[in-house]
C-alpha cells in the first residue's frame, strides 16, 4: 500500500461487503474483480436483488485503510464499486482517488441521479463509470453525462426505446455503449430485449443483450 495521508486512512465508510467474484454485467463482464457494496439507495426498484444494501442495518464501518488492506489481500486488479447507489456516498472520490493511486481499474456502477463535484479532479481512463438509469423517470444527472462510459438499461415492464434514445443519452449511444440486460434473466424478458435491439437497429444504433452472467455462474 502506497503512503496516503494518516487522516485520509482515518476516512470512514459504510460498507455492507467486500467479495472477490467475476464481474456479472456489462462490458467487464467475465474479468476477475473485487466487489464493495457500499450502503444506501435513494431509489426503491421493485426487482432490486439486493434490498440489503438499503435497509439500514446490514453494514460494518471500515476505515479506508482497512478497505485497502482487504482489496490489496485478493491481489487483483481490477475493483467494482456498487451499491445501492455509491453516488449517496459522501466521500466517494477519496476512496476513489486512493485506488486509483494504487494502481487499480475502478468501475462505478451508479444509478445516474447523484454526481459528486470532486469527482471532476480525478477523472482517468482507469475510472470507468456504467450508468444504468431506473424507472420510472429514467433520469440522468446532467453533471454526471459527460463521464458516462457504458449505458446500461435493465430490461423490465417499463423500459422501452424512447427511454433509451432519449436526447441526453446521444452522444453516449453514439460511442456504441449500449448494454440491455434482461431483468433476471426471465425469458420474456430476453425476448423484450431481442425486440428492443432489432427496434434499435433499424434507426443505426447496436446494443449488447447481456445476462447477469453471475447468476448463471452461481456466483454473487
Amino acid at each position: 500500500m502506497r503512503l496516503l495521508k494518516k487522516d485520509l486512512l482515518k476516512e470512514t465508510f459504510k460498507v455492507v461487503e467486500i467479495f472477490r467474484t467475476v464481474e456479472g454485467e456489462g462490458r467487464w463482464v467475465g474479468l476477475p474483480v473485487v466487489f464493495i457494496r457500499l450502503e444506501g439507495c435513494n431509489l426503491r426498484c421493485s426487482w432490486c436483488d439486493t434490498t440489503y444494501s438499503y435497509d439500514g442495518k446490514s453494514y460494518t464501518v471500515k476505515t479506508l485503510k482497512d478497505i485497502l488492506q482487504e482489496i490489496n489481500s485478493y491481489k487483483l486488479k481490477r475493483v467494482c464499486i456498487t451499491g445501492g447507489e455509491p453516488f449517496l456516498t459522501p466521500n466517494l472520490d477519496i476512496l476513489v482517488k486512493s485506488l486509483l493511486e494504487e494502481n487499480y481499474y475502478v468501475f462505478i456502477e451508479t444509478n445516474g441521479t447523484l454526481w459528486n463535484e470532486n469527482f471532476k479532479d480525478i477523472i482517468t481512463d482507469n475510472l470507468y463509470i456504467t450508468c444504468s438509469p431506473k424507472p420510472p423517470l429514467y433520469f440522468v444527472n446532467k453533471e454526471l453525462l459527460p463521464y458516462i462510459k457504458e449505458l446500461k438499461f435493465v430490461v423490465d415492464e417499463n423500459l422501452s426505446i424512447n427511454h433509451i434514445i432519449k436526447p441526453e443519452f446521444v452522444n453516449i449511444i453514439k460511442n456504441d455503449i449500449i448494454v440491455l440486460q434482461p431483468e433476471s434473466n426471465k425469458p420474456e424478458m430476453v425476448e423484450k430485449a431481442l425486440n428492443l435491439q432489432d427496434q434499435l437497429l433499424q434507426i443505426g444504433i447496436e446494443s449488447r443483450i447481456i445476462p447477469q452472467c453471475h447468476k448463471v455462474l452461481g456466483l454473487p
